[in-house]
């Protein structure tokens, strides 16, 4: 069992096990498709959770693919949050086929009547690569009703590695609509990456399938677990 595996698992165990303990989360599986200029595309899978607390959250992914190495992330977010917003900062690390991320920086969000905007500055260092950047996401999120979100994503990421400099634009438009007579969700995104010194692209569609806790999409966005996608730099 590799170490990806090993500690993606324990990672989405505890994940899993913290529901009654949670203010608000979910956990759920993951199917989508990248497609890379002049590489080609690959489907991938995996499983994803995250919960939160009343000053933190916690949330993390383990993915795996035919054509490449599995993968996992795990997040930890401390934060103060009101009705009005949320500031604190996080500290991640990704890991694939013995190949050690490292990231963390700051995230806020603020908080108005049906929408919200939500934002993450970080820096991460990748040694096995000998790699590090940092960068800038924000996040629309609207919500039509209760139990349904409709977001946009904007992102900018500044990289050095091994000396040589690239930076990376990012944005993405998504969706997520819960049941209101059972806590399962069905979630749609696209992101499109663009990098600029080498002109590589590349665009995502990730299809999530989510079993909720806490009440309402709505409710997740303002006391459950809600920072996941806004912290994931391209580091």
């Amino acid at each position: 069992m590799s170490r990806a595996i090993f500690f993606g698992a324990a990672a989405l165990a505890l994940l899993a096990a913290a529901p009654a303990h949670a203010e608000g989360g979910y956990v759920g599986g993951v199917y989508g498709n990248v497609d890379v200029d002049a590489v080609g595309d690959a489907d991938f899978y995996g499983i994803e959770g995250a919960f939160a607390g009343a000053n933190f959250e916690i949330d993390g992914e383990f993915l795996d693919s035919d054509d490449s190495d599995s993968a996992f992330g795990v997040t930890g977010h401390l934060f103060a949050r009101n009705d009005s917003h949320l500031f604190g900062g996080f500290l991640g690390i990704d890991d694939s086929n013995d190949s050690t991320s490292w990231r963390g920086g700051v995230e806020a969000a603020g908080y108005f009547d049906r929408w919200t905007l939500a934002g993450a500055v970080g820096y991460g260092s990748n040694d096995d690569l000998d790699a590090d950047g940092y960068g800038i996401n924000a996040e629309a999120r609207v919500f039509p009703t209760d139990n349904v979100r409709l977001q946009g994503v904007l992102g900018w990421t500044s990289l050095d590695i091994a000396g040589f400099d690239e930076d990376v634009m990012t944005y993405g438009l998504g969706g997520e609509f819960q049941l209101d007579a059972a806590p399962v969700s069905f979630g749609l995104d696209w992101e499109h990456s663009d990098a600029d010194t080498s002109g590589i692209e590349a665009d995502t569609i990730t299809a999530r399938l989510r079993w909720n806790f806490g009440g309402t999409l709505l409710e997740r966005d303002r006391t459950g677990a809600s920072q996941a996608s806004v912290t994931r730099l391209a580091l």
